[in-house]
């Protein structure tokens, strides 16, 4: 058998990166992880089914699944009986309404062509995330020769209190932090933007950092959404605004194991 001819300096130093940049994103995972005490082997077992869930949205067949994650096809129809039992059925509930909402800003489209969109959704979820967005309000029905949906309002924000809502609306941020993270270090686009500021705020000031948002981001970003309204060009975003304390982990357990030593004193 013949070796594999040895990498260029360009290559190991581009996979080297791919290494460090995956390694780096999964450092805040780990972070939790630590604080909730999740066993090793857990983290392991979530590891491989949000491997196996990302491929199958991408609508990657059982075989090619296995290819990439280089396993056995028993071991992906494991992943994929055990993605279903734990969380399949709460994500469809609360994540494909978002991902249609967004295939339709750019236009009005058929239940079909929403099919065809979304490979990974099973028969009959399309239909009932589009009865959830027009119960909603979020999303209006054309009637005519063929039956087309449209975003009734696009500047809905998906605020909910359900904590399944929002833990789907964290996969919303981590998705655009990938494609940002992606855009930065191996696209070279213009069109990813990441900036973190470290400062001082005091505690009567911090209500400005939320009005700063509602009253001159929020406005603006709906302006320039008014504006795109018909322009084929336009190019679909993500937006995610973040903020919190510095340490915030140290901090938030330090002050909750003063509370715990003072009951128990």
């Amino acid at each position: 058998m013949s070796e594999d001819p040895k990498e260029s300096p360009e290559q190991d130093e581009r996979k080297q990166t791919q290494t460090w940049v995956v390694y780096a994103l999964l450092l805040p995972s780990v972070r939790l992880a630590r604080l909730f005490k999740i066993p090793l082997r857990d983290m392991g077992d979530l590891l491989q089914m949000a491997y196996y869930h990302e491929l199958k949205r991408q609508g990657l067949k059982m075989r090619q699944i296995s290819d990439q994650l280089g396993v056995s096809m028993r071991k992906v129809a494991l992943l994929s009986k055990r993605l279903k039992h734990n969380f399949a059925a709460d994500e469809d509930k609360h994540g494909l309404p978002r991902r249609l909402e967004f295939a339709l800003w750019s236009g009005a489209l058929s239940e079909a062509r929403l099919q065809q969109a979304f490979p990974d959704a099973e028969p009959g979820q399309v239909r009932a995330a589009l009865e959830l967005l027009m119960r909603d309000g979020r999303v209006k029905e054309n009637r005519g020769r063929t039956v087309t949906y449209e975003v009734n309002r696009s500047q809905f924000r998906l605020v909910q209190g359900a904590w399944l809502a929002r833990v789907d609306g964290l996969n919303n941020l981590l998705e655009n932090l990938s494609a940002a993270v992606f855009g930065r270090f191996f696209d070279g686009s213009d069109e990813a933007f990441a900036r973190t500021l470290s400062l001082r705020v005091r505690r009567e000031d911090l209500p400005k950092m939320r009005k700063l948002y509602e009253e001159v981001i929020w406005p603006e970003l709906v302006k320039m959404d008014e504006a795109a309204q018909g322009d084929d060009d336009a190019q679909p975003m993500d937006v995610s605004i973040v903020w919190a304390p510095y340490e915030y982990f140290k901090t938030r357990r330090a002050e909750n194991n003063g509370r715990q030593e003072e009951e128990e004193s």
